[in-house]
């Protein structure tokens, strides 16, 4: 007798599975998923039938399990082994890809923006099968290196996304669906497309110029520019302007292909010498007949290195009584060293003695400036 119940409740259980339309009184009565026109089901009526699937899933699964752990403390064996397996043949509820292909379909072809909103926030929450990306993608292969760009985003379709800027290979006037024409200006918000999308840069050529010395900057639209004028500051040695790569730009003007562009910056060289001091004695004060250590700051005023800088120092009744010349190497802008000399100078009390000092590259570059100081 008691084999013929577990037979009929075993029976019952595999009804259970078998009909989608199972549910507990709790859950509301109706077509569950499979069961609803998909051509013509509206977006609330796909989710609520996609919730009665779920919800008559659960129930079985919940279901088997009680019935299982009544075998246990009834230590029916048998029983819980066959429920046990009915339990493992549960499937969940899961939109095929034909499924999803209709929904699609529907979503594509709506004119109705409520209707293709509706259906695709059911889509893209249910189905394992439709996540839309949107892919930004650019790549262009250079003289010397390959730019690309790529940036990726997987959103319910319909939400904003902010659409990225770029630097390329000319002026950046915003992503194109075409290829050819500007759909999207960068900043803007566009919504997520209903599908894999792939936007493209737009570029125009255009040629730009800036100097980090004298903060001059410029650009000019087109294929050709002409090099701007540099006046140089006291202290710089103006060596020309060069484009991304180290190529100096010969002549009064430069060019580009279509649809590129080019940034040239200004190359300096320059040195600023700073004013004199002698250690442990008053500002501009030098003492007489006493040997005394002389400095001064040396400043990279550019924005080149500056290598193997020759610094001398000379002045009448002014023995160099440590090496009169040293090297000196500035290597990044507004780095600074101080070199110091030894020295013994020799003249009257309240005599005016001028230092010359002098600094010169392997180029032949020269800066020189005259240090004043009041003997005592």
């Amino acid at each position: 007798m008691k084999q013929f119940k577990t037979l009929i409740f075993i029976s019952l259980v595999a009804l259970l599975v078998s009909s989608p339309l199972f549910a507990s009184g709790a859950v509301e009565k109706g077509k569950d998923f499979s069961s609803i026109d998909l051509a013509t089901a509206t977006g609330s009526e796909m989710e609520a039938a996609w919730s009665r699937s779920l919800e008559s899933y659960n129930t079985q699964r919940s279901t088997l399990r009680s019935a299982m752990d009544e075998a246990i403390r009834n230590n029916d064996v048998s029983d819980y082994l066959e429920l046990r397996g009915v339990y493992g043949s549960l499937k969940v509820p899961e939109i095929t890809e034909e499924e999803n292909d209709i929904i699609l379909e529907r979503i594509l072809n709506s004119q109705d923006e409520d209707e293709k909103a509706a259906l695709s926030s059911f889509l893209y929450a249910s189905s394992r099968y439709y996540h839309p990306v949107l892919t930004f993608q650019y790549e262009v292969k250079g003289e010397r290196m390959t730019r690309t760009y790529r940036k990726t985003v997987s959103v319910a379709p319909g939400s904003e996304v902010e659409v990225p800027s770029l630097e390329g290979e000319g002026l950046f006037q915003g992503w194109s669906l075409d290829g050819t024409t500007v759909s999207y200006k960068s900043g803007e918000k566009m919504s997520m497309p209903y599908t894999d999308t792939i936007l493209y840069p737009i570029f125009t050529s255009g040629i730009s110029f800036s100097d980090p010395v004298t903060g001059l900057e410029s650009y000019t639209e087109g294929n050709v520019a002409t090099l701007p004028e540099n006046e140089a500051g006291e202290g710089l040695v103006f060596l020309g302007w060069y484009d991304e790569y180290g190529r100096k730009a010969e002549g009064d003007s430069v060019t580009v292909e279509n649809g590129k562009s080019a940034k040239y910056t200004a190359y300096w060289k320059g040195l600023e010498i700073g004013d004199g001091s002698i250690r442990y004695y008053e500002e501009g004060k030098i003492p007489s007949g006493t040997q005394v250590l002389l400095s001064f700051p040396l400043v990279n005023i550019g924005n080149v290195p500056l290598n193997s800088i020759s610094v001398k120092i000379e002045g009448e009744g002014v023995t160099v009584l440590s090496s009169s010349s040293l090297k000196v190497t500035l290597v990044g802008s507004s780095s600074t060293i101080s070199p110091t000399f030894l020295i013994y100078v020799d003249g009257e009390k309240g005599e005016e003695k001028v230092i010359t000092v002098t600094a010169t590259d392997k180029d032949g570059n020269l800066w020189q400036k005259d240090l004043k100081f009041i003997l005592q």
